[in-house]
C-alpha cells in the first residue's frame, strides 16, 4: 500500500509542478509584453512583475491544484492503474485523504504567500510606485469629503486627523467630537497639532466648542494647550494610517482585534483578515473537487473532456459566487465570516456530499 500511496502522490505533485510552470509561463509573457508595449523601462516592468506576483500566485494556486488532480487521475485512468489500485484493495476514502493531504501543503504555502509575502510586496508597492490616490484609500478610514482626513470612531468620541507624524507622534489638524450616552453631541475640540507625551495628548492651540447638547447657544472657547486621554496609542495611529494590504496576518490580526473594543466598524478590515484564510482553504477545496471521477475508473466509462469542462464551470460560478458574498460583506449586509465563508463551506460539504453518495452506489 505505501508503494501505491508513493505513485499517487508522485503523479498528483508531477501534474501539480507542470500546471503551474505552465501557468507561471503564461502569465509571465503576457505581463512582460504588456509592461514593454506601455513603454516602460525594462528595470520597472521587473519590478513590477515582481511584486505582483504573490497576487498571481494566490489566484493560480487553487486552479493548479485543480489541474493537477484532474490529470493525475486522469492519467492514472489512461494506463488502468486506477483500476488495478482499486482492485487491490485500495479504498475510496484512502485516495481522498492521501490528496487531501497533498493538498495541504499548497494550503499552507497559499497561506504563507498571502499572510507574509503579499503584504511585504505591497508594503514594497506603497514605497517604490506611485498609486492613485482612490487605490491608496480603498482599505483606508479616510473620508470622502475635501481635504482628504482620516476618521474613526471610538466608544464616545468621532476623531479625525490629516497626517500622523510617525517621528515626533503628532497629529496634524486634529479634532474629536463628543457624544454622550443618547448620541447626542456635546463638545468639539479642534487643534493644529497633537503630541503624545506621558500617556497623554497634548493639544496645541485649542478650540473647544462646548454646551452642544443644552438648550443655550454653544460656548466657543480658545486654550494654548489642553491635555486629554484618549484610548489609541501612537502605535494604533501608525497602523491606521498605513495601507492594511502591507500588515503581515498575525499583526492584521491584532489591528483588528484593537480596532474592534473601541466600538469602530472593522467588517471591512475583518474581510481582508479572513480573505487570507478562506483563499488558503479553497485550495484544498479545488484539489478534492474533480476526486470524485475515482468512482468511474474505466476511462471508457468517463469522457475526460467531459470532466475537464465541469470542473472549469464549477470553477467559475465558484468565484463568482465566492466575490459577489464578498462584495456583500464589504457592503455591510451580511457579517464578514459569512461573507467568506459561506461559499467554500457549501463546496467543501458538495465534495463530502458527492464522496458519500458514490461511495454508497459503488457498494
Amino acid at each position: 500500500m505505501l508503494i501505491i500511496s508513493g505513485m499517487i502522490v508522485k503523479e498528483w505533485f508531477k501534474s501539480l509542478l507542470g500546471a503551474l510552470v505552465v501557468l507561471f509561463l503564461l502569465i509571465t509573457t503576457a505581463d512582460l509584453i504588456n509592461g514593454f508595449l506601455q513603454g516602460k523601462d525594462i528595470p520597472q516592468v521587473f519590478l513590477e512583475y515582481i511584486l505582483k506576483m504573490p497576487d498571481l500566485m494566490s489566484k493560480m494556486l487553487p486552479i493548479c491544484c485543480l489541474v493537477a488532480t484532474l490529470f493525475s487521475l486522469n492519467k492514472l485512468k489512461a494506463h488502468a492503474e486506477l483500476i488495478s489500485i482499486l482492485a487491490a484493495g485500495y479504498s475510496y476514502r484512502k485516495i481522498y485523504l492521501l490528496i487531501g493531504t497533498c493538498a495541504l501543503s499548497v494550503v499552507f504555502l497559499q497561506f504563507f504567500n498571502l499572510g507574509f509575502l503579499e503584504p511585504m510586496a505591497n508594503g514594497v508597492k506603497r514605497q517604490e510606485i506611485r498609486k492613485s490616490q482612490k487605490s491608496e484609500g480603498r482599505y483606508l478610514t479616510r473620508s470622502s469629503l475635501e481635504g482628504g482626513k482620516f476618521w474613526y470612531k471610538s466608544q464616545n468620541y468621532f476623531a479625525s486627523f490629516s497626517y500622523f507624524d510617525r517621528k515626533n507622534l503628532v497629529l496634524r489638524d486634529f479634532e474629536i467630537y463628543y457624544f454622550n450616552a443618547t448620541h447626542k453631541s456635546e463638545r468639539i475640540l479642534k487643534s493644529k497639532a497633537a503630541a503624545f507625551k506621558n500617556g497623554e495628548w497634548a493639544l496645541d492651540n485649542v478650540t473647544e466648542i462646548s454646551l452642544l447638547d443644552t438648550p443655550t447657544f454653544p460656548v466657543q472657547t480658545t486654550k494654548p494647550g489642553l491635555n486629554i486621554a484618549l484610548k489609541e496609542v501612537p502605535e494604533d495611529f501608525g497602523e491606521f494610517e498605513a495601507d492594511l494590504t502591507t500588515l503581515t496576518f498575525f499583526k492584521l490580526f491584532q489591528f483588528v482585534g484593537r480596532l474592534s473594543k473601541t466600538g469602530i466598524n472593522v467588517s471591512e478590515y475583518q474581510i481582508i483578515l479572513m480573505n487570507k484564510i478562506f483563499l488558503s482553504f479553497i485550495c484544498l477545496v479545488f484539489a478534492l473537487l474533480p476526486v470524485s471521477a475515482i468512482f468511474n475508473p474505466n476511462r471508457r466509462s468517463d469522457s475526460f473532456g467531459k470532466n475537464v469542462v465541469q470542473t472549469l464551470l464549477i470553477t467559475v460560478v465558484f468565484w463568482v459566487l465566492y466575490s459577489s458574498a464578498v462584495a456583500f460583506g464589504n457592503s455591510g449586509s451580511v457579517p464578514p465570516w459569512l461573507a467568506t465563508g459561506i461559499v467554500p463551506t457549501l463546496f467543501f460539504t458538495f465534495v463530502v456530499w458527492t464522496y458519500f453518495k458514490n461511495r454508497k452506489l459503488s457498494i
